[in-house]
């Protein structure tokens, strides 16, 4: 009974993970949809112990802040998810992103960034992206948005205790799309990032939310995350996925 209790405590720890995500991180649903000058930001922040017949112990911190000012736009993301059990990881993954936006025309921004990040269940010991590229804006309507984007990408990753180093020339492409009205608020982004020299080595990415306003600074979020990779490390399944859902804080 204890076993069985101390399993379904583990399995509602992991549902409730605020942080959690693929080797493919998803800037656009971290993008603030405000055209004003100045400061904003938002913080997702989860602890907890539970201790049974084995200590559980889980953290989610996500930390993001967009700064406007006319043309110019700075984008700024920490994120670090942690779930150990006994002397298991089950999550342990971060990544700090920043990224510089310049409006070109009414509907093309041009878009540089740079990424670290770490997973260290997928076997990802670390992974520096540095990018640019072209945005454009589809579709804009007050409830409804369309963004596609065509991006180079320099990629250098150490993966598996650092026996596989890869220095790389990705495309990364992207359909985004967001739906909201009144309290409620759905967004959705898939990716396609084939090394340029090599279209079989590639990578397609999901990632979907949906935001429920509860009040002025409160929202509960359910969200659905996975990954296609043509070339994991031994041991990794080429499908992951995540599902998620939890409260975030917005100041």
């Amino acid at each position: 009974m204890q076993k069985r209790q101390s399993k379904y405590t583990l399995y509602f720890v992991l549902l409730l993970s605020l942080s959690i995500h693929a080797q493919v991180i998803n800037i656009e649903n971290k993008r603030f949809l405000n055209d004003t000058n100045g400061f904003i930001g938002r913080s997702d922040i989860n602890f907890n112990i539970t201790q049974n017949t084995q200590q559980v112990l889980t953290l989610g911190i996500n930390l993001h802040a967009q700064y406007q000012h006319n043309k110019h736009r700075i984008l700024m993301i920490s994120d670090l998810a942690f779930i150990k059990a006994a002397n298991q990881n089950f999550v342990n993954n971060g990544y700090e992103h920043l990224r510089y936006s310049y409006k070109v025309a009414n509907r093309i921004t041009w878009e540089t960034f740079v990424q670290a990040q770490y997973n260290i269940v997928l076997k990802l010991d670390k992974r520096y992206l540095a990018g640019m590229g072209p945005r454009f804006k589809i579709i804009k309507q007050p409830h409804f948005r369309v963004y596609a984007a065509t991006l180079y990408m320099y990629e250098f990753q150490s993966q598996d205790n650092e026996t596989i180093i890869q220095y790389n020339h990705r495309l990364s492409s992207y359909l985004s799309f967001n739906f909201n009205f009144n309290k409620f608020d759905f967004s959705s982004t898939t990716f396609y990032q084939p090394l340029l020299s090599n279209f079989n080595n590639y990578r397609i990415a999901t990632d979907n939310n949906i935001d429920i306003s509860i009040s002025n600074h409160f929202n509960f979020r359910v969200g659905f995350n996975l990954l296609y990779d043509t070339n994991q490390p031994p041991g990794i399944p080429d499908v992951v996925y995540i599902i998620k859902n939890g409260l975030s804080f917005k100041f």
